[in-house]
């Protein structure tokens, strides 16, 4: 008798944990689509201005025309040079906002902060790309 009681009590904890678990995984999944297709559009000529506009909100999308989005990738590639890579860091959720933050690598800056704000219908309202600095004895570690 102890023994079912004790599988039913497993089973029931597994049942329940799953449920718990994830519970904001289509949003963030949602977000780093549009924030992969923000990466690419300015990394690359691949991305057209409709597919990149696709997903910002309309505040966004008044502020960034097609001449703003080919200045755009000019900054980004005049100040970071060559795209090397980028890989996904961090998912924040707030009341009215989420944000997602990238790491990205390129020739002139190694290391560049990406962070990406949505609004609750998953559309991009804000952006910014920062770039941090390492300290020397850092660097000199990573190298050993």
């Amino acid at each position: 008798m102890k023994k079912i009681v004790l599988i039913f009590v497993t089973v029931m904890m597994m049942a329940f944990s799953s449920v718990c678990m994830a519970a904001d995984g289509g949003d963030l999944n949602k977000d780093q689509k549009v924030a992969e297709t923000f990466i690419s559009g300015i990394t690359t000529e691949k991305v057209v201005y409709d597919k990149f506009v696709a997903n910002f909100d309309n505040g966004l999308k008044s502020k960034i025309d097609a001449k703003a989005y080919d200045a755009l990738k000019n900054d980004v590639k005049t100040k970071f040079g060559d795209f090397k890579e980028s890989k996904f860091y961090s998912f924040e959720r707030y009341d009215n906002q989420d944000k997602v933050t990238y790491i990205a690598s390129f020739s002139k800056e190694e290391i560049i902060a990406m962070v990406f704000v949505f609004d609750k219908n998953n559309k991009l309202v804000e952006f910014g790309l920062l770039p941090i600095q390492q300290n020397q004895q850092a660097q000199e570690s990573a190298q050993q």
